[in-house]
């Protein structure tokens, strides 16, 4: 049977269409224990496209399918590329023999994180069977926070003495073709102590005779190992740069973080901070236990709950003004509706923008200014509205001045404290991507409530 497999990803639907056929042809194929055909259709994917394919085969095949790609190295940028939750189905699934000879392929800092994520009895296993090499690389990245600069940089870096010629750092380059990825060039003195950078244009631009240490560049953007994984990542952004030396406390080089890792932590941070924002976290997108998702959800819903329960309390304690004017109860929906729809929007900007280095809590008064003015913009515009609404549809103007100020209130307000939060959490050293999720509905609808009938008592005189 001949099978035609384009290598590099398609988009669109095209793409879809020929990924779904083969899909069905890889199972079939394993069905029918033709090897050598599905190591021949395997052998010409991409091994991006083999990890999505992968994902979309029945679970129970996914390790045997996985172990009949033939290059190891091909099957070791597979894994690297699978789903969090398939990548731990092949690990604890997998014969510890055939699983050691494929991570031996996988880069040093990718390696240590897979490592780290098995169970302590199968990391024994596992690290025995590691080549020196590779085991020393791992318990030496091990030793560090998986989140900070030194958790995620490589070992499998380039550097030179500073006091080489340009013509034999080039001749050096060329027969190192083990390294990872050469983006700069980066200089060291007799200690390992970095001491200049040079990027290849640089190197290959200066003349033939010329120390290194005459071309390069003193001023070199670097982290230590104990820095944040995210100031990496806001380092990469803001200076546009494809990788960034690690240091020890002596400034010796030991290692570098990667535009592609940099990538990684970006994705998993956003992945994070919306989770947070949602009221959930990551663990729940790596259990199908409908109990355990419900234990993840339920502590943060709580407060919501607790956060309705003082809303009724604050009705019930205006219930002779509901009993007087029952319409007001119809526009109970809308009024706190509106105001936590921009709370919401307000909050996301503003965890966006510290969790990004956008916004710095130096920041928080031209912020709450900014978001003040938008508040009673939105809340101008849509009081202006619901009045309208109010006055025509019950022919009452005390109602239509009741929602109007209490959605140009509402709004506002919702603005203000949508934004104070996250400040006040970043202040206190907390995340303030939690502020987003219950605590901003559950403030904005107390508020919003004992706003409303306070404006109706003043308005009705009751």
């Amino acid at each position: 049977m001949q099978i035609n497999v384009e290598t590099k990803p398609v988009a669109s639907a095209a793409y879809n269409t020929r990924k779904k056929r083969l899909v069905e042809t890889i199972d079939r194929l394993y069905h029918r224990n033709a090897k050598a055909s599905l190591q021949k259709v395997i052998s010409r994917l991409h091994p991006a496209d083999m990890a999505s394919i992968l994902d979309e085969l029945p679970l129970e095949h996914v390790v045997d399918i996985f172990y009949t790609i033939s290059d190891t190295a091909m099957a070791a940028e597979v894994f690297s590329q699978l789903s969090p939750s398939l990548r731990t189905e092949v690990m604890t699934e997998s014969p510890i023999e055939q699983l050691a000879a494929v991570l031996q392929h996988v880069a040093p800092d990718d390696l240590a994180d897979l490592v780290g994520d098995l169970p302590e009895d199968q990391r024994a296993q596992l690290m025995a069977l590691l080549d020196r090499e590779s085991k020393d690389e791992v318990e030496s990245l091990l030793q560090y926070d998986p989140n900070s600069a030194g958790g995620i940089m490589t070992t499998d870096f380039f550097s030179l003495p500073h006091t080489l010629m340009v013509e034999e750092a080039i001749e050096n380059i060329r027969g190192r073709e083990d390294v990872e990825m050469v983006f700069y060039l980066y200089l060291t003195d007799e200690a390992g102590r970095l001491v200049g950078v040079v990027s290849l244009r640089q190197l290959l631009l200066a003349r033939p005779g010329t120390p290194l240490d005459k071309v390069m560049n003193r001023r070199v953007m670097k982290v230590t190992t104990d820095a944040d994984q995210t100031t990496v990542a806001m380092l990469v952004e803001k200076y546009h740069l494809l990788a960034v030396p690690v240091v020890d406390e002596e400034n010796v080089l030991v290692g570098m973080v990667t535009v592609d890792d940099v990538i990684d932590v970006l994705e998993e941070e956003t992945t994070r901070d919306m989770l947070k924002m949602a009221g959930t976290s990551e663990s729940e997108t790596l259990t199908h236990s409908a109990f355990k998702i419900a234990g993840i959800r339920l502590p943060w819903l709580l407060a919501a709950f607790i956060g309705g329960l003082a809303a009724t309390a604050v009705i019930g304690r205006y219930e002779a003004i509901l009993g007087e004017v029952l319409v007001l109860s119809a526009f109970l929906p809308v009024v706190m509706g509106m105001a936590g729809n921009v709370g919401v929007q307000s909050a996301t900007v503003a965890v966006r923008g510290l969790a990004t280095g956008a916004i710095d809590i130096r920041d928080t008064v031209p912020l709450v200014l900014k978001e003040l003015r938008v508040g009673l913009l939105l809340g101008g515009f849509y009081g202006v509205i619901l009045a309208t609404y109010g006055y025509l549809m019950y022919d009452s103007l005390s109602l239509g001045q009741v929602v109007g100020l209490t959605i140009l209130g509402n709004m506002t307000g919702a603005a203000l404290l949508a934004v104070l939060l996250p400040m006040i959490f970043q202040r206190l050293k907390v995340d303030p991507a939690v502020a987003t999720g219950p605590f901003v509905t559950t403030a904005i609808d107390i508020l919003g409530v004992l706003n409303y009938f306070v404006i109706a008592s003043w308005i009705y005189k009751l």
